[in-house]
């Protein structure tokens, strides 16, 4: 066979094309790969919803189909809880994955007096900001309660996209605060939008989930309902710049009023349930439903003591469900999990990193969620005005200004026998890891009050 210099240049050159498209294409499959490793994340969060809130909680007296399915077809946690006791404090920890003492957010941001000046300061590192850096799209429907000044907005911790009220409620139809101010936002800006709280919720949820099918997202879906004002879809508009109302509204009908707003709630989520499914997303979005602390006096918190505002169960153990088709086993965890706990496990999921100079207090839970395998131990710790508490395994202490209690709520969750006087040593020892925690926040200037 005669040697031929340039047909074998030729030959190689054939060769390393050849070669380069492989690994170009493998690339391109490797990059597809890692996309579809990288979950959708939708965040529900109910607004004063107690424990025993939702039919698959208990409750016979609503029709929640939506999020009992949720609850059938994924992971229903029976002990799950906020990190406050009301609004504020549990959404700045849903964002930072801290404690909200941590962020100086211990108390509500009221619509009136100086804490209306206050907010989520723009120095943490939000979640939506973190997920944001690493390619996904970020949203937020609903209700903020992080700051009603503009440079507490959204948009500055990291959300593409926000539709919604600043403040701790509206008016369901005007979109008035409590205290005569107009709240209804599309970013930077106020916008006047004809339509029931909860359905534009809903509405612009699903307006974000088309937009943005084709990248990775994160949605919170922040509902009013079914905090008060007492209004169902049909109920009257009665706050207004120029009239006096009450903080309850004018409802004669409460517990049907009550009822109605959880049930309209449920159908927003069958709605984006649906979307999901017909953008054929299910299967890689983690869906994840909870409330920010108990409910009302009026509401239902199960056989729980007391009531949102309190740190016994009622005010801070909620309804917490994951669900992720043929992802997340179906059944139930007795773990116990807290709000701040998505930061870091949001994160993980997405295969992203906690920022190094950053304190997350949250706990990565994926393994629970994915592999049903239980949670390291720890201690976790409430404190909201004149009130501490702290949970070691079963044991529950709760400090206040003239009373301290002691609980094992393996065997009392409804926290009926106080057994302080009993158990001297369990009480010094979770006093003693109380006092350490409170001497680590009490340094932190806290905003709210």
């Amino acid at each position: 066979m005669v040697y031929n210099p340039s047909f074998s240049h030729f030959s190689s050159a054939i060769c390393i094309i050849v070669i380069l498209a492989g690994l170009l294409a493998c690339g391109r499959e490797s990059s597809s790969s890692a996309f579809q490793e990288r979950p959708n994340l939708i965040l529900i969060m109910a607004d004063d919803l107690g424990y025993g809130g939702l039919g698959c909680f208990g409750n016979s007296e609503v029709s929640t189909p939506a999020v009992d399915s949720l609850a059938s077809k994924g992971l229903r946690f029976l002990d799950y809880h906020s990190n406050g006791a009301v609004c504020s404090p549990t959404r700045a920890s849903i964002l930072t994955g801290m404690y909200p003492q941590r962020s100086g957010l211990e108390g509500v941001i009221y619509a009136r007096g100086p804490t209306r000046k206050t907010g989520l300061d723009t120095s943490q590192t939000a979640l939506a900001e973190v997920l944001r850096q690493h390619g996904y799209k970020t949203g937020i429907m609903g209700k903020w309660h992080l700051g009603y000044d503009r440079s507490f907005n959204p948009v500055h911790h990291g959300f593409e996209d926000f539709r919604g009220f600043v403040s701790g409620n509206v008016d369901y139809h005007s979109h008035y605060d409590n205290t005569g101010v107009f709240d209804w936002w599309h970013d930077l800006d106020t916008a006047h939008e004809v339509g029931y709280t909860t359905d534009l919720i809903t509405k612009h949820s699903i307006e974000f989930i088309r937009k943005n099918h084709e990248n990775p997202f994160f949605l919170f879906v922040s509902h009013e309902a079914p905090h008060v004002p007492f209004q169902g879809r049909n109920d009257p508009a009665y706050r207004f710049s120029d009239n006096e109302f009450t903080y309850y509204g004018p409802v004669e009908d409460q517990d049907r009023a009550y009822r109605e707003m959880i049930e309209v709630m449920d159908e927003g989520i069958a709605k984006i349930m649906a979307t999901l499914d017909e953008l054929k997303l299910t299967e890689n979005t983690l869906v994840v439903f909870v409330s920010d602390n108990g409910a009302e006096p009026f509401g239902h918190n199960g056989n729980l003591r007391a009531h949102k505002g309190s740190l016994f169960e009622g005010g801070h153990r909620v309804p917490g469900i994951a669900f992720w088709k043929n992802r997340i086993a179906a059944g139930t965890s007795s773990q116990l999990v807290v709000s701040m706990d998505w930061y870091p496990t949001f994160l993980k999921l997405a295969g992203a990193n906690i920022p190094e100079d950053i304190v997350v207090d949250g706990m990565d839970i994926s393994p629970l969620l994915l592999h049903s395998e239980d949670l390291p131990e720890r201690p976790i710790f409430w404190k909201y005005r004149d009130q501490l508490a702290i949970r070691m395994n079963n044991h529950k202490m709760i400090q206040d200004k003239d009373s301290i209690y002691l609980f094992d709520l393996d065997l009392d969750m409804e926290e009926t026998t106080n057994l302080a006087s009993e158990n001297p040593q369990i009480l010094a020892r979770l006093a003693k890891v109380l006092e350490d925690w409170k001497r680590d926040i009490d340094s932190i200037p806290q905003k709210t009050f």
